[in-house]
């Protein structure tokens, strides 16, 4: 991977835990209206048959889903309570990989989202999920 692979405005992510290390390098972008997060797909991140791993893509939804809802909470911590992904298409090393999210509704107490990965303009998994805000 070359940093010239990586699309424009695009910024390494680092997070406090270090699982996000393993599954990276991710990359974040913030315009001032949307937050969005993506990593260039690389040979460590495939299985057997040559395709991303399906461990990956959930990994990656996770960890970009709960940034996306920690920074609508005002950083609050907080934490998955339900995943749920259906797979789509396949990707393959080499692909530049984003999530797509919306949050559908913000209670006191949970967070719903629901997210989509994207290879260009092709749905290669979508998401639904619950967040837990655990508070500061």
């Amino acid at each position: 991977m070359t940093l010239s692979s990586i699309p424009e405005g695009f910024r390494p992510f680092t997070s406090r835990g270090r699982y996000t290390e393993k599954i990276g390098p991710l990359y974040y972008k913030d315009d001032g209206e949307n937050l969005t997060y993506g990593f260039l797909a690389e040979e460590g991140h495939a299985n057997g048959n040559g395709i991303i791993h399906g461990g990956m893509l959930l990994s990656f939804l996770d960890e970009a889903l709960g940034q996306i809802i920690w920074r609508s909470i005002d950083r609050q911590k907080c934490a998955t309570i339900s995943l749920n992904c259906d797979f789509l298409s396949a990707a393959k090393p080499g692909d530049w990989i984003e999530v797509r999210a919306t949050i559908n509704k913000r209670g006191l107490a949970v967070v719903f989202i629901h997210g989509e990965l994207v290879v260009g303009e092709r749905t290669i998994a979508v998401a639904d999920g619950i967040w837990k805000i655990l508070g500061k």
